[in-house]
């Protein structure tokens, strides 16, 4: 009889133990699946071109022409920023900073807007991400727009805990989505432009919200853990255009650059800029459940030459 009680209690340790030492993993930066895959472009009339070197310009980068910048392996961590400029591990380990192409996503895109259009009022001068689109993932290899997509992934929750508009009890199996924690940053410091874009868009379940998965974890480790501020260049939606001329943009939202005249030959005019790009899992935001660390992504950015009129 007391052989069963010890052999029982030895069980219920190494639970206990397993489930801790998962969810202080993800704290301690677990990584999601491999990124199945990550595309830039530009809309078909567009005069914008985009290019990863400054010197090679195309009218998109497919997957294999991003795989120098980003890695083979392409995982996403559970990491944080506040400004879309400095990543670190976390949130526990906020003094260790990221690794580029292993925590995270980060490169940079030069754009390279040519028209000859005689009307410089009329040039296309400022480039925005655009076009937001939510396909599924089975059907993102072939959609236009920016999204970021994933397969989901169903998880039976070890315990009860406060999601927000409802309370999930022990056991339940639910879908749960790598891409409702993403950020997309921009950050252009030579014109002091830059943005943190929460994919989901929804800012009720957004950065340091203390249900969902910062509740889950408090209740799993009895724990609470206190969330800095919400970055102060958080952004829920792309930029809007004329719905009467679609080349005019009426806000600055996710606006990635003010390009640059630089050359000017026989009524051709050449404008250049630059950003960088990071994309990552926020680890505060209330969807980074474990469930969602090996949940495969596909990612699209498109970007969007225009005029700007903050008169409409």
């Amino acid at each position: 009889m007391l052989k069963k009680i010890y052999s029982v209690l030895f069980a219920l340790t190494l639970i206990a133990i397993t489930l801790t030492t998962s969810v202080y993993a993800w704290f301690a930066t677990s990584k999601t699946a491999l990124v199945d895959g990550i595309e830039l472009g530009v809309g078909e009339d567009d005069d914008l071109w985009l290019s990863l070197d400054g010197i090679n310009y195309h009218k998109s980068i497919t997957n294999e022409m991003l795989v120098e910048y980003v890695g083979t392996q392409r995982k996403l961590a559970s990491i944080t920023s506040q400004n879309g400029k400095d990543f670190f591990l976390g949130p526990v380990l906020l003094e260790t900073r990221a690794i580029p192409k292993v925590d995270y996503l980060s490169f940079d895109v030069y754009f390279k807007v040519v028209t000859n259009n005689p009307n410089v009022d009329a040039h296309h001068k400022y480039v925005y991400l655009a076009d937001r689109t939510k396909p599924t993932y089975e059907l993102a290899s072939n959609a236009p727009g920016t999204f970021v997509t994933s397969r989901g992934k169903n998880w039976i929750n070890p315990l009860g805990f406060d999601d927000g508009d409802i309370y999930v009890t022990p056991g339940e199996n639910r879908l749960y989505y790598a891409h409702n924690a993403v950020r997309i940053a921009s950050y252009n410091e030579a014109e002091n432009l830059s943005f943190i874009y929460d994919v989901s868009e929804n800012e009720a379940r957004g950065f340091g919200k203390p249900f969902g998965a910062i509740d889950f974890y408090y209740r799993m480790l009895g724990v609470r853990m206190e969330p800095p501020e919400a970055p102060q260049n958080m952004i829920y939606k792309l930029t809007e255009f004329s719905k009467l001329q679609n080349d005019i943009a009426i806000d600055k939202t996710s606006l990635v650059s003010e390009v640059s005249l630089v050359n000017e030959v026989e009524g051709i005019y050449e404008y250049r800029g630059r950003t960088k790009i990071s994309i990552w899992l926020e680890g505060w935001d209330a969807d980074c459940y474990d469930a969602i660390l090996d949940d495969p992504m596909w990612i699209q950015l498109r970007f969007k030459a225009a005029r700007f009129d903050d008169s409409l």
